[in-house]
């Protein structure tokens, strides 16, 4: 309980300096602000070669235990460019698909871009309300639910009854693995998971080829059921 109290004062006090910063920036020369810019420009550059190496990705390891790398709202904001129009194509020409026993319908995220759940950039709507990452950012270092002593609470698992989705089933899995594996290790693993492996080009929750060469979805992945 004491701890409780604790953390509770130390998130007023991180807000409350958070707001003064962001009075005194407004008050801040531009020549400051140019310079702070700048620096912002370094911190993405430093990032981007941290994301080359393999390390730095650790964001792409969701709250609930999803990787999103693999969700289409990711793959739509950071796929290349040429990726994300043969997706594109490959949908439209065979027209949405309905949802099916476990699968979503094929539209359920369009228009969505997202970068990762634990990125602090953009979220797709969803997450920015998902009840599972608000309640891990309140109460776990990490931000996420891997070491909660609630787990499994009705909070993950409502999410993953609810459409009974695939990729949901993967959740608690996937949570014991970042405690075994480490987050950074864990995370290169789904990387490598989620890859077609004829090309390498990124693959999604419910791609059933890769969108570049038409190879089938990888072994390593979860079944889809047939038509």
């Amino acid at each position: 309980m004491e701890s409780g109290k604790k953390m509770n004062i130390s998130r007023r006090k991180f807000v409350k300096s958070v707001a003064g910063t962001a009075v005194c920036c407004a008050c801040l020369p531009l020549g400051v602000l140019a310079d702070s810019a700048r620096t912002s420009e370094i911190d993405y550059e430093e990032r981007k070669k941290m994301e080359m190496t393999g390390t730095g990705k650790e964001h792409l390891a969701a709250a609930c235990g999803t990787y999103c790398g693999a969700c289409p709202a990711y793959i739509a904001k950071h796929g290349e460019d040429e990726q994300i129009k043969m997706r594109l194509q490959k949908r439209s020409s065979s027209g949405t698909r309905k949802a099916l026993e476990g699968i979503p319908p094929s539209n359920w995220m369009d228009g969505l871009l997202c970068d990762g759940c634990l990125s602090g950039g953009m979220l797709a709507g969803h997450c920015q309300r998902c009840n599972i990452r608000l309640c891990a950012a309140n109460k776990q270092d990490d931000d996420r639910c891997t070491y909660c002593e609630e787990l499994p609470c009705n909070r993950i698992t409502n999410l993953i009854n609810m459409g009974r989705y695939l990729h949901r089933k993967e959740y608690l899995p996937n949570l014991e693995k970042i405690r075994e594996m480490g987050v950074q290790e864990w995370v290169k693993y789904e990387e490598e998971r989620w890859r077609c492996p004829q090309c390498g080009l990124p693959m999604s929750w419910y791609d059933a080829e890769c969108a570049g060469c038409g190879e089938p979805r990888s072994d390593r992945l979860f079944p889809l059921p047939e038509k």
